[in-house]
This record gives structure tokens, C-alpha cells and sequence, in this order.
């Protein structure tokens, strides 16, 4: 691992990774509130179905015991049933719904939709069953009083044509049995009874052997009325029965499609009833993949600023470091330093690493100018000494040339010229060594 080894690194580096960790918590933590959002409302959509479900069972049994025709409660309660189990099985981009993200919801929603399709066939043909029957019902009770009129008017016409009793009992029987039969298939249409069946079922058969008995009688035959009556009578009798068995035949297929709806309801209610459970898991199952994802960047995040807080220390420690030799150079011997550089740890950052060298070099370069101020100022007392030997020299040698005044005057003026210019470069350097003398003391002087 590459460790920075500059402070303007380091301080990068634990903003940085801070910063990203906490845009990462802000970022999960947004995000998991939009994903509970949804799950939210995907649950509550997924738990509607099961109460769609039992609507659509109650109005099915409601439309076929209470003998009704309104179909909009169950129609409305089947859309809005498959719309809600499409968008949850494929998604729904608009209405904010995704699609299985688990294969076992996406199997279970599967087999709900496997279990939907025949129950809404099922729900279709029974509505189809019902429209067809309830027109034929309502003309039931007209046909049976007049299957029992005419059954009155054949008894009428055996007791007026001076039959026998048992003509007249056998026809008065008749009449009983038109009421029986429509008592019993009143019944068995409202109550699907199968028992109301069984009895409706002998009743109609004794009805169609005495109405078949009394065309072969020839007791009957003898009596053109009677006969009359009795062949008008069965005549009504074959269409009534026909009209019965198809009412019949259709209330069957509606009591089929009743069985099976009421069977598998259960089955659809607890397909879908799994299918929310599934859900509301996987929902958890997300919430607490969340909150590790969040207690780990916490972790991170602690992490990051004891490493922050380690590093601070770190640079603090060498900041100080470096303090304590800068006040070493300030109350020590400069010359000292010429040959012992400020130096750091070898962990100690870039920058202070950089300062150390330049001060160093300062050091080594004041120290040279002081070296090079003292020869010179030497080179320049033993010039100054040499040039009023000299002058000396020359003087006694015009005295002794015997030049004019004028000329040993001349002379002499440029000699002085000459020893004031190395005397006043004498005492620039003497003043220029004092002030490196100065700043070499100074701290000495400050240190004591």
C-alpha cells in the first residue's frame, strides 16, 4: 500500500474518503427510502389481491342466490384482480411497480396466474349461465300455473264426462303434481338443493306416465272432450318439460362453475396470501441488507477519522520537531551547523522534509559569506598595511630624489587618495563582519 507523504496528501486523503463515505450513507439511505416506498405500496397492492379474491367469490354467490343481473361489483373486482396480477408479474413501469426480483416470487405469482385463468373462465361462463337462465325463469311461474290449470281443466272434464274414480283421482293427482314439481324446481334453481331434485325428478316422472296413460285409455278416447283436454294438455306438458330440463341444464352448469369457484378460491386466496408473505420477506430481507450496508460505512466512517485523528497527531508530532530545531538553530552556534545539517526523521512529511533542506542550505550559505568576510577583511588589513609601508617607502625616496615642492605635493595627494580608498574598503569589510559576527551572537545573546 502506497502511504502519502505529504501533509496536503494526507489531508486530501481523510477528506476525501470522509466525504465519500458520508455522500455513500446519505446516497443508501435515500435510496433505501425509496425502495421501502415501493415495497410498501407492491404489498399493499399484492394484499389487495387477496381481498379481491374473496369480493369476487361473495358476488358471485350473492349474484346467483339473490337472482341478479348486476354485474358490476364482480366485473370491477375481476379487472382490477388481473390488471393488479399482470403488473405485478411483469411490472408497470407508470405505476411505479417492478417485476419479481426473486425467482420465488416470480414462481409463486406464476402460479397464481395458472390458478387465475380457469376461476376467471369459470366466473365468464357462470355470468354467461346466469344471463341465459334468469329470462327463462322469469316466465316459470306463468308456465307452471298453466301446466296446473290445464291439469285442473282435465279433472274438470273427467268429472263432467262421468269418468270413473280413478280417472278423476289419477287427474286430481296431476294437478298435485304440476305444484310439486313447481315447488321443487323453484327450490332447487334458488337453493341448488340436489335433494329438491331427486323429488322433482320422480314427480315429473309419474306426471309424464299418467299424462301418457290417459292418451291410450279408451275410456278417455270415448270422450271427445275429455280427450281433447288431455291431448292439449300433453301437448303443453312435452314443450314444459323441454323449457325445464334446458333451465335445469343451464342452473347445473351454474352450480358447477359455483363448485369451482367456491373450491378454488381457498387455493387462489392462499397462492396469493404466499405470494405477500414472499414479498414482505424479500422487503425485510432488503431493509436489512440496508442497514449492514449502513453500519459498515459507519464503521468506515470511525475508521477513517481515528485514522484522520492518528495522522493529525503524526504531522502535529513532526510539526513540532521541526519547531524544536528551528529554536535549536535560533539559540545555537551557526558555524555549528555547517557541518551538521538540520536534519528530520525520515517519516517526517515532504514539506518539512523540503523546509529542513532550505534552512540548511541558508545556514551553509551564511556561513560561507562569513568565511569569505573574514579572509577578506584579513586580505584587506594586510593591503592597507602594505600600501603605508610603501607610501612610506616612496616619501623617502622623493626626499631623497630632491623633486619640487609643487610635484612632492601632487604626489602625496594621490598616495593619501590611494590609502583612503583601501582604508574606507577596509572598514566596509570590518563593518560587514561585525554585522555576521552580530547575527552569529545574536542568538547566543537571546539565549542567555
Amino acid at each position: 500500500m502506497i502511504k502519502p507523504t505529504t501533509i496536503s496528501t494526507k489531508m486530501k486523503l481523510a477528506g476525501g474518503l470522509l466525504s465519500f463515505v458520508i455522500i455513500f450513507i446519505i446516497s443508501l439511505t435515500v435510496m433505501m427510502n425509496q425502495m421501502s416506498k415501493k415495497d410498501s405500496y407492491i404489498i399493499n397492492i399484492a394484499g389487495k389481491q387477496r381481498m379481491l379474491s374473496q369480493k369476487i367469490s361473495k358476488e358471485t354467490f350473492f349474484i346467483v342466490h339473490r337472482h341478479t343481473n348486476d354485474f358490476r361489483e364482480l366485473n370491477t373486482a375481476v379487472g382490477l384482480f388481473e390488471s393488479s396480477l399482470k403488473d405485478l408479474l411483469y411490472g408497470n413501469d407508470a405505476k411505479g411497480i417492478y417485476a419479481p426480483q426473486n425467482e420465488r416470487i416470480k414462481a409463486k405469482l406464476e402460479e397464481v396466474m395458472a390458478l387465475w385463468l380457469p376461476f376467471r373462465s369459470e366466473v365468464e361462463a357462470l355470468k354467461s349461465g346466469i344471463e341465459e337462465v334468469r329470462p327463462d325463469m322469469e316466465v316459470l311461474t306463468p308456465r307452471i300455473e298453466k301446466l296446473l290449470m290445464l291439469s285442473d281443466t282435465v279433472v274438470q272434464r273427467m268429472v263432467k264426462a262421468n269418468l270413473s274414480n280413478i280417472h278423476i283421482d289419477l287427474s286430481g293427482r296431476q294437478r298435485m303434481l304440476s305444484q310439486r314439481m313447481g315447488l321443487y324446481v323453484n327450490r332447487y334453481l334458488r337453493l341448488a338443493n340436489a335433494q329438491d331434485l331427486l323429488v322433482f325428478s320422480d314427480a315429473r316422472a309419474l306426471y309424464n306416465k299418467t299424462i301418457k296413460s290417459f292418451l291410450d285409455d279408451p275410456a278417455v278416447k270415448n270422450s271427445p272432450e275429455v280427450y281433447a283436454i288431455v291431448k292439449e294438455n300433453n301437448a303443453y306438458w312435452e314443450e314444459y318439460i323441454v323449457y325445464l330440463e334446458h333451465v335445469i341444464a343451464v342452473e347445473n352448469g351454474i352450480n358447477k362453475h359455483m363448485a369451482y369457484v367456491y373450491e378454488k378460491n381457498v387455493q387462489l386466496l392462499n397462492a396469493m396470501d404466499e405470494a405477500v408473505w414472499l414479498y414482505t420477506a424479500h422487503s425485510e430481507a432488503k431493509n436489512d441488507m440496508f442497514l449492514k450496508f449502513q453500519y459498515i460505512a459507519l464503521l468506515v466512517g470511525l475508521i477513517i477519522i481515528v485514522y484522520a485523528f492518528v495522522m493529525s497527531k503524526e504531522i502535529i508530532e513532526h510539526l513540532e520537531g521541526f519547531v524544536q530545531k528551528a529554536k535549536e538553530l535560533a539559540h545555537g552556534d551557526v558555524s555549528k551547523f555547517s557541518t551538521l545539517p538540520v536534519t528530520l526523521s525520515s517519516n517526517s512529511e515532504d514539506e518539512l522534509q523540503e523546509a529542513s533542506s532550505h534552512i540548511s542550505l541558508f545556514v551553509h550559505k551564511v556561513n560561507l559569506a562569513m568565511k569569505d568576510s573574514e579572509d577578506a577583511l584579513k586580505k584587506a588589513e594586510n593591503a592597507v598595511s602594505q600600501l603605508q609601508q610603501l607610501a612610506e617607502d616612496v616619501e623617502d625616496v622623493i626626499e631623497d630624489m630632491g623633486i619640487d615642492e609643487h610635484d612632492k605635493k601632487t604626489f602625496d595627494k594621490n598616495v593619501n587618495a590611494t590609502e583612503d580608498i583601501a582604508i574606507q574598503s577596509a572598514e566596509n569589510l570590518i563593518h560587514v563582519n561585525r554585522m555576521l559576527q552580530k547575527l552569529k551572537k545574536k542568538p547566543q545573546c537571546d539565549g542567555r
